[in-house]
């Protein structure tokens, strides 16, 4: 009995912030093994419109977030808890979707590779806005911050591993033994959710237990509580704009570091990595930071830092020392990291109970069709200037995150 106890995730325990955080690591691993897969695409002849294309594509599940969180909220099984059944049958479904590419020869951007990821994508955004409103649901306020900064460290942590790992795999072995290593350790992390217990009732409020299925009405409820407010506006114009950038660069960097900077798929792949390492450092740290520098100086000052890297990337040349390249591309991941952890507990505590998957859901909407927009733009932005203008258009997007920051950490 005691065991069990021990499992349930509550009260911030260790068992409780590791199984929320191993969901996280599994995520990240799933996404490092994509920066490590565009990095080797590109080395091997793929063009900005091919990685465009698959980065847009593969995306796209993550903007329909805010339609699947009334399906979450809605529907579950009690035998496996509210929120954690979503997270079971999604993990399971995510490392399925990768089996085949434990097999199929990957040689350029094809329909089959688009088509496996984009499958793979759609579990990974059902397990990350239910693992999002687990949080919301089981945490107290007064733990977001700091649970929000293991949660995303261990992502961005995982992002690092799984690039580092895959970029030696793929150009030392093949593509197919990079999958299989992946599925592997996405097995591992699965291991925290299988065995955890949930609680029947949102944290702190025992007498309030969660509904089996949510009527239209109470969904509506819910999400008007949250919603319907000038914080929740100015989020959702904060997540908006947060990822344009990123998306820019997301799409253009591999190129440009190795045709103008002369780099290779290697260098970026062992590179990178220390970047989102650094910034899974900084999400674990992000409670403790907060409490010496407050949430809006940090928040801002991230944000600010982000923009600088893209306007130093504006002015690099074939002569740029790789000492600076080096710190651009480490420091974009290891800044996106800091003002995530910030933002992301500033959206959850702007979620009610019952329907903190759908309002997460809509918040994190927002968020994902900036990426997809700085995906899509990516080409076009690039057709229309070059190198300089694209990443100075990316600094330029961080405006507006910049002043609905700093009225969301007001006191």
């Amino acid at each position: 009995m005691e065991l069990i106890k021990s499992r349930v995730l509550s009260e911030g325990s260790a068992w409780h912030i590791g199984s929320l955080s191993a969901v996280y690591l599994s995520q990240g691993l799933s996404g490092g093994t994509l920066f490590a897969l565009t990095t080797y695409l590109v080395s091997i002849g793929a063009s900005v419109t091919d990685i465009s294309l698959l980065l847009s594509i593969t995306m796209i599940p993550w903007t329909l977030k805010v339609f699947l969180g009334p399906i979450i909220d809605s529907f579950t099984l009690n035998r496996f808890g509210r929120r954690r059944f979503w997270i079971l049958i999604s993990q399971v479904a995510m490392m399925l979707a990768l089996v085949p590419l434990m097999f199929i020869e990957v040689k350029a951007v094809s329909l089959t590779l688009i088509a496996l990821l984009t499958l793979h994508n759609a579990f990974v955004a059902i397990s990350d806005i239910s693992i999002d409103a687990l949080a919301a649901d089981s945490l107290r306020e007064d733990q977001l911050a700091s649970a929000n900064g293991f949660m995303w460290g261990s992502k961005t942590l995982g992002r690092g591993a799984g690039m580092a790992l895959a970029t030696s795999i793929f150009y030392g072995y093949g593509v197919n033994e990079a999958f299989s290593l992946l599925l592997i350790l996405m097995s591992l992390t699965f291991l925290f959710p299988l065995f955890s217990q949930e609680l029947s009732y949102k944290a702190g409020l025992k007498s309030e237990s969660y509904k089996n299925r949510l009527t239209l009405r109470d969904l509506l409820t819910g999400v008007s509580q949250s919603l319907f407010n000038m914080s929740a506006l100015a989020a959702m114009t904060f997540m908006l704009f947060s990822n344009i950038g990123y998306g820019i660069f997301d799409v253009i960097y591999n190129e440009f570091y190795i045709e103008v900077l002369g780099w290779s798929g290697e260098d970026i792949g062992y590179l990178r990595p220390i970047g989102m390492w650094l910034g899974g450092l900084l999400g674990l740290s992000a409670g403790l930071l907060t409490f010496y520098f407050g949430k809006r100086f940090l928040l801002l000052f991230f944000i600010t830092c982000q923009a600088f890297i893209f306007l130093a990337a504006s002015t690099f040349t074939s002569d740029t020392p790789d000492t600076l390249a080096t710190i651009a591309i480490i420091g974009i991941d290891a800044v996106d990291a800091g003002w995530s952890v910030l933002i992301f507990s500033i959206l959850m505590a702007l979620c009610t109970s019952n329907t903190s998957a759908t309002n997460f859901g809509i918040f994190m909407g927002f968020g994902n069709i900036s990426m997809l927009i700085g995906n899509n733009i990516a080409p076009l932005v690039l057709g229309s200037g070059d190198y300089s203008f694209a990443f100075l258009v990316a600094a330029l997007t961080l405006i507006p995150c910049w002043l609905t920051g700093y009225y969301l950490t007001r006191s």
